[in-house]
């Protein structure tokens, strides 16, 4: 199930900003992000890369939405989700090029602990 709410990174943003996504720990439920005027199927791959805040890293796919070129979908795995402030990129690649966004500062995913 995925929830109707997006991440949105516009790479064109003439004013870097920071961007903060709360979520849960223990969450699985897929995260939308919409990629303002690009084009996802351009790309051979998406990825999500998180470092957390204990320094240890891992990567997630980000899949092109089929009917809007602009959404791609993160899938978390169980236990990617743990308590507190992590940092994440998005990293495109189109055959050798690679290019990183947002381009200043890293996304902060705020990873708040369970209430149940």
């Amino acid at each position: 199930m995925t929830f109707p709410v997006e991440l949105t990174i516009d790479p064109e943003e003439s004013v870097p900003r920071r961007i903060v996504w709360d979520l849960v720990e223990g969450d699985t439920d897929a995260l939308n992000v919409r990629f303002t005027d690009l084009v996802l199927s351009d790309y051979d791959s998406i990825a999500l890369n998180v470092q957390r805040d204990d320094g240890s890293k891992f990567s997630r796919e980000v899949t092109p939405d089929d009917a809007d070129d602009e959404l791609g979908t993160v899938t978390w795995q169980a236990g990617d989700l743990v308590e507190g402030d992590h940092r994440a990129e998005f990293e495109f690649t189109s055959g050798s090029v690679i290019f990183t966004l947002p381009r200043r500062y890293a996304v902060e995913l705020a990873v708040r602990k369970e209430l149940g």
